[in-house]
């Protein structure tokens, strides 16, 4: 008997919570309304006004900064992403993956414990010395390559997902999106014919995160032996190898995948700065506790890896009311204005307003949006520009960091959301813009 369509929405909250933690763009307002009603089970009539709401919502893209590169992502609405995720888990409420997926398995999955779980895999295979290598397959462009054609053909689609994912395709040239919880949860389903594959070469000797795995081998033929069985697998799903990620591994090296980060957060960062480590400075900006040493570099090190950008700013959230986080504060906002590129950075060749800016006005809006202090730092005229450019949500994010540091009469002519945060009393704590992120 089917389940009611309101518990499949109750289901949804705690991943969905979880899932803004990889939003591109923070929602203004914590997407707090709602939250409260996929709690209650209310966010959606129904699966087929969920599916309707794909349709019907604004659309923009976003340019984010991926590895030492860039990419284009759609960027939907928390409203819309919303109905895919609860339309994806009412879809997949039966779906069981295999053992050895180690993400996104579930309507209740944690990223950082399923990540643990998956570490703890990957260090017994890599202690088995009968399987001395492991082979690291991944997809080429996963969540761009995926078509609509394979989606539509596994064993769980419901008609209103169907419907929502060719409206998404049709809309955007996607079905999946990069860093929606919803799109990672749909992914994984997906491979399951290709994981059966790897379980009927490998048994229980493997692990695989998103579109990655791992697979312990005893020698390079039995390495070759498994990549092209899955290379097959894939090509009938329309997908390929990454010739590039695609390869294997000693035992050595694959420690490295997943190796714990050791030592006290700002030891790390101090390691990070001599060695200008990525890893580290990911894994130290949102452990550490506010300290000059960190807050003085922090410009550099983002001008230098935009994509710490998030993490810098849960740094700058957690230090907030210290002199040196307003200092770097203040060099980020030159930055992100375009008044202060890096040499040789990917993005230095680009103008004031170029493609790339709405990622960091974005950050840089929702940590002001949280702070006066760091609001006032922000010229209004300034902050007016920045919500002028696109997507559309930046306008509510610019509105409301405008509020905190200058008053109501910084915005005359509010978007309807502000309008209604400022007839609530404009109070910096309503419903505030998340900053905690897993990017």
């Amino acid at each position: 008997m089917p389940r009611p369509w309101p518990d499949d929405v109750r289901a949804c909250m705690p991943s969905f919570a979880a899932g803004l933690r990889t939003a591109w763009l923070p929602d203004a307002f914590g997407a707090a309304d709602l939250l409260a009603g996929l709690a209650d089970g209310t966010a959606f009539a129904s699966a087929d006004a969920a599916a309707a709401l794909v349709a019907e919502a604004p659309l923009n893209h976003l340019t984010v900064p991926v590895g030492r590169g860039t990419r284009t992502v759609p960027l939907l609405t928390p409203e819309a992403n919303a109905a895919l995720h609860v339309l994806t888990e009412n879809a997949l409420r039966d779906h069981r993956p295999h053992p050895c997926v180690a993400g996104a398995t579930g309507a209740d999955w944690d990223y950082r414990r399923a990540y643990r779980a998956r570490a703890a895999k990957l260090a017994a295979l890599a202690a088995d010395r009968r399987r001395p290598l492991l082979q690291h397959l991944d997809v080429e462009d996963f969540a761009r390559s995926v078509r609509p054609e394979p989606l539509l053909a596994a064993p769980w689609p419901t008609r209103p997902l169907a419907t929502a994912l060719a409206t998404l395709h049709r809309r955007t040239g996607q079905c999946l999106t990069h860093g929606t919880a919803w799109s990672t949860r749909l992914g994984t389903a997906l491979l399951a014919p290709v994981d059966e594959v790897v379980a009927a070469r490998s048994g229980d000797n493997w692990t695989r995160w998103s579109d990655g795995w791992h697979v312990a081998v005893r020698d390079a033929r039995e390495a070759a032996e498994v990549r092209a069985a899955v290379g097959d697998a894939l090509a009938a799903l329309g997908l390929r190898l990454s010739e590039r990620k695609s390869v294997l591994l000693e035992r050595t090296a694959a420690r490295q995948v997943f190796a714990d980060v050791a030592d006290t957060p700002h030891a790390v960062w101090s390691l990070a700065a001599r060695l200008d480590d990525v890893r580290r400075f990911r894994y130290a900006l949102v452990r550490a506790a506010p300290a000059a040493e960190v807050s003085d570099a922090l410009p550099d090190v983002v001008r230098r890896h935009p994509a710490l950008l998030p993490r810098a700013a849960q740094y700058l959230d957690g230090a907030a009311g210290t002199p040196q986080a307003a200092t770097a504060f203040a060099a980020l906002a030159d930055w992100a204005d375009g008044a202060d590129w890096a040499d040789g950075a990917d993005w230095a060749a680009g103008e004031p307003g170029d493609v790339h800016a709405a990622f960091r006005y974005g950050r840089l809006l929702a940590v002001a949006a949280r702070h006066p202090a760091y609001a006032r730092l922000l010229p209004v005229d300034a902050v007016r520009r920045w919500g002028q450019s696109p997507p559309d949500p930046l306008r509510e994010l610019a509105e409301r960091a405008a509020v905190t540091g200058h008053g109501a009469g910084a915005v005359p002519d509010p978007s309807p959301r502000v309008g209604a945060w400022l007839r609530r009393g404009a109070r910096v704590g309503d419903r505030q813009p998340m900053v905690v992120t897993y990017l």
